[in-house]
């Protein structure tokens, strides 16, 4: 062995009451941080990003500011794309307490250590940050052993993700910086509608419904019977839970009630004109596209011009003088007086 049996690197004694004090450092002199795990929802597996990312918890934690003056990074700056704010810091958390606080919970990607792209919401500023590089061996092995992580931070450059952390000032981000109009997420492929086709005959209670796809789940329906000259028949079918992902629509069964005739009906679905797995926008498009100016007759949304007549005059009158334009198809005179 080359090292010398008799001086060790540090007992485990030893290495426990560095921790304990460093912890109890953080806890006096840090400051409280909201540590949010992000949520990959369909990772791009050739850019490594996920445009469609998710942001549904948060964990209280201590940490401390390396940065004493104030955030590093050149702050509010001019770029071509507007005003944009540049902030940066250190931050640094124990170990131990990340492990009890976050890391138990097992919802970061890469286990037992804060992950780049989760967030940072800090109360006292009321920003929110992102992790762009952890480092791990940040004061280097004292005593035999990594007691911090040390986590370079920068302001959060909000893109469309789901927020829905729990912390009222988090979660108004969407809110207040999501692109899109309309906050609330249209749902595509469910089960908006059954028509019948067929109201069936004899039946002594009313069938139960079903729905056969081979793509899309969830949907419940109920049939009702008629009364009277109606009596034994479906006269109507209502949509309990329109389900989700129906690429194409669902065949409607009937099953049960004893039909002297079986019953027959069709459904309709909120059709998703995306593609499948895509990052497609169509839908959004379609929605916003209601709104604006563009329609069939106006595919391209050109401003409507208004010519006028050949022989038009159109007076013009300043301070000094008065001017008569007078316009036709091929030219423009002018008189002054």
């Amino acid at each position: 062995m080359p090292t010398n049996v008799y001086f060790t690197q540090g007992t485990h004694n030893e290495q426990y009451l560095i921790e304990d004090l460093i912890i109890e450092s953080l806890k006096i002199y840090g400051q409280e941080f909201f540590y949010i795990p992000r949520t990959l929802v369909s990772k791009d597996e050739i850019l490594g990003e996920d445009r469609l990312s998710q942001f549904k918890s948060s964990f209280p934690i201590e940490m401390y500011f390396e940065n004493v003056d104030s955030f590093a990074g050149q702050g509010a700056m001019i770029q071509k794309f507007g005003l944009m704010m540049e902030q940066s810091a250190t931050l640094v958390v124990a170990r131990r307490r990340w492990d009890q606080l976050v890391g138990r919970y097992g919802q970061t990607q890469l286990p037992n250590r804060p992950n780049e792209g989760d967030l940072l919401y800090f109360p006292l500023t009321k920003g929110l940050f992102e992790i762009k590089f952890v480092q791990h061996q940040d004061p280097f092995y004292q005593l035999g052993k990594l007691y911090v992580y040390k986590l370079q931070i920068e302001l959060f450059q909000y893109a469309s993700e789901f927020l829905d952390t729990g912390i009222k000032e988090v979660d108004a981000f969407e809110t207040l910086k999501s692109f899109t109009t309309n906050t609330t997420r249209t749902q595509y492929g469910e089960v908006t509608a059954i028509t019948l086709t067929h109201s069936g005959s004899g039946y002594d209670s009313a069938p139960t419904v079903s729905f056969t796809s081979s793509s899309g789940n969830g949907a419940t329906a109920t049939a009702y019977l008629g009364t009277g000259a109606d009596a034994g028949k479906v006269i109507k079918v209502i949509v309990n839970n329109g389900g989700a992902k129906y690429q194409t629509a669902p065949i409607v069964n009937f099953s049960g009630g004893n039909p002297t005739t079986p019953a027959t009906a069709t459904s309709t679905i909120n059709a998703n004109i995306d593609k499948v797995e895509s990052y497609a926008d169509n839908n959004k498009f379609k929605v916003q596209a209601a709104d604006d100016i563009f329609s069939a007759a106006n595919p391209f949304g050109e401003v409507d011009i208004t010519y006028l007549p050949t022989g038009t005059v159109v007076t013009y009158t300043s301070t000094t003088d008065s001017t008569v334009i007078t316009a036709d198809s091929s030219s423009v005179t002018a008189d002054t007086e």
